[in-house]
């Protein structure tokens, strides 16, 4: 099934490799193969599903042998302590950089914040909740509230790779675009929620700073990624299935 949703004429190779994986709320669905195969994961009969896994585990060795053959990495002789230290060695590289602080940060403060919405008055809240539009921005809100972290960590961790093996900056410029794309969705949520929150102004305008700055740090660290086009999201449709063919497992 994987195989063969590569192949259709709609689907954009890699379109998932930087999204924000909100399927419910993509319109893309149609171009990307993880959304074609997950939504026809059998959920009735436990013996399908293990068939399907099956399949899904051989084709995934496949393709996990084919990049191994393409990046030069000797699977069979890894030992557990070689991935493991390397991926440790990493994160220790980025572990201070201000703008990983910032996504932290901003992390934290929404959690502080969303947990402050459980004490708050019962009745007024539920009459706050009939908005559409509000219950629609908490929700992005929610979604999106450690992506910042986790695909800043991703970015940094490619550009270190890509400066050390002398690469064309690739990888990490399609995460710092989700990122700056997220972080706008984020900022025009908070926007819509600061009109209904007034008594939290201060609150929201501190996370909304945060936010602020941390957009401004990642395009100083890379500076190419507003101009990056990522497969099948920021470009004509007729465009990309012509263009890209990289995949990353």
């Amino acid at each position: 099934m994987l195989t063969a949703n590569a192949g259709h004429p709609q689907t954009v190779r890699g379109i998932f490799n930087w999204c924000d994986q909100w399927c419910e709320r993509c319109s893309k669905t149609e171009n990307c193969t993880v959304y074609k195969t997950s939504v026809h994961l059998p959920s009735d009969k436990p013996e399908d599903l293990y068939k399907t896994l099956s399949m899904f585990f051989e084709t995934t060795m496949d393709m996990l042998k084919t990049y191994s053959e393409q990046s030069g990495i000797d699977i069979e002789s890894l030992k557990d302590s070689d991935c493991v230290d390397e991926y440790d060695r990493k994160r220790l590289l980025i572990r201070n950089d201000d703008s990983l602080i910032l996504a932290k940060q901003y992390a934290k403060q929404v959690k502080q914040w969303m947990d402050s919405l459980q004490k708050k008055e019962p009745v007024g809240m539920e009459i706050r909740m009939q908005d559409a539009m509000l219950a629609d921005c908490l929700e992005v809100i929610q979604w999106y509230q450690y992506i910042p972290e986790v695909k800043l960590t991703r970015a940094l961790m490619a550009q270190k790779d890509e400066e050390k093996e002398q690469l064309t900056p690739y990888d990490s410029l399609g995460n710092a675009k989700l990122l700056l794309v997220s972080i706008e969705r984020i900022i025009g949520a908070w926007g819509y929620v600061y009109q209904k929150f007034g008594d939290d102004e201060d609150e929201i305008l501190e996370m909304l700073v945060c936010l602020q700055s941390l957009s401004k740090k990642i395009e100083q660290q890379f500076p190419d990624a507003r101009s990056f086009i990522r497969p099948g999201l920021d470009e004509p449709q007729s465009i990309v299935s012509k263009q890209h063919e990289m995949v990353y497992v």
